[in-house]
C-alpha cells in the first residue's frame, strides 16, 4: 500500500502521475487561475476526473460545463474534453485513466 496526500506535492507541474497498476493509471491534474487544457480526446482510454478543490469549466464535445468541488466526470473513449480554471483559486482533480484492452 502507499499513500500520498496532495497538499504535499510542492512542484510546479500540471499533472503529478500518482498510481498505475495493469490497467489503471491515475495522476493529479493542477491549473492556475486563468489556465486551460485545450480539449482532446483518447480513442484507448476511458476516465474519470474528481474535482479535489477549486472551480471551473469542462469543455465535452464542445460543450461548456461548470464544474465545481466534488464533482464527478466520466469521459468516455473518443469524447472530446478539456479544462479552464475560471475561478480565483488553484484547480485540483484527480485523474483516473483505464485503459481498453481489445
Amino acid at each position: 500500500m502507499e499513500i500520498l496526500n496532495v497538499n504535499t506535492i510542492t512542484e510546479k507541474t500540471k499533472r503529478k502521475a500518482l498510481f498505475t497498476e495493469g490497467t489503471m493509471d491515475s495522476g493529479i491534474l493542477f491549473y492556475e487561475p486563468g489556465e486551460t487544457m485545450t480539449p482532446h480526446k483518447h480513442s484507448n482510454l476511458d476516465e474519470i476526473f474528481y474535482v479535489v478543490s477549486g472551480d471551473g469549466i469542462i469543455t465535452i464535445d464542445g460543450k461548456d460545463i461548470s464544474i465545481k468541488e466534488n464533482d464527478v466526470i466520466l469521459s468516455p473513449n473518443e469524447e472530446s474534453h478539456g479544462f479552464t480554471n475560471n475561478g480565483d483559486k488553484k484547480l485540483v482533480i484527480l485523474q483516473v485513466k483505464n485503459t481498453i484492452v481489445k
